[in-house]
């Protein structure tokens, strides 16, 4: 979708396809990986409870704004957890794909946050959802594609190997 979406997060496309056909593609491709970063944390959270043989809560992956001590991949991903529940709940109100002009042949866009329609719980108010928003600054929710391609490529890769080596360490 993007060349580096960790630094630029510009979406360059064919010129002339339809415009709804790259937001839908977007939304898309969004929605399939912070539903998949959450089905992956429900996997993680089971098989901790397990081996732990402790009752481990959801919250634990939704580190409080003052929580500085929290693990750097539960206080950056909350705020994709919010961006899931968004879509889950608000149908993607918080998300706008922006077209940012054409260039040899080629179409460009940008995926944009808008945090005034953000509504990461039922009831949809900021208020409710503000711990969703609290470690990412502004400026990284700005655009989220470039705070997804760099979570992934440090936060959740670095995450993942050393849960790996913690079960293969600790196997029953």
């Amino acid at each position: 979708m993007c060349d580096n979406i960790s630094t630029t997060g510009t979406i360059v496309v064919e010129q002339g396809v339809d415009e709804t056909d790259v937001e839908n593609e977007v939304y898309r491709r969004v929605h399939n990986y912070v539903s998949s970063l959450y089905s992956y944390n429900e996997q993680i959270r089971s098989i901790l409870n397990k081996r732990l043989k402790q009752h481990i809560r959801k919250g634990r992956f939704l580190p409080a704004r003052d929580d500085k001590a929290a693990p750097e991949y539960a206080r950056r991903g909350t705020f994709l957890w919010g961006l899931r529940n968004d879509f889950q709940h608000g149908d993607y109100w918080c998300l706008k794909v922006k077209s940012e002009g054409t260039q040899d042949g080629s179409d460009y866009y940008q995926l944009s946050f808008q945090k005034q329609d953000f509504e990461a719980t039922p009831k949809g108010d900021l208020d409710s959802a503000g711990d969703y928003l609290a470690h990412a600054p502004d400026g990284d929710q700005r655009y989220p594609l470039p705070y997804i391609g760099s979570f992934h490529r440090n936060l959740f890769s670095e995450f993942e190997n050393a849960f790996e080596e913690w079960c293969n360490k600790n196997r029953a």
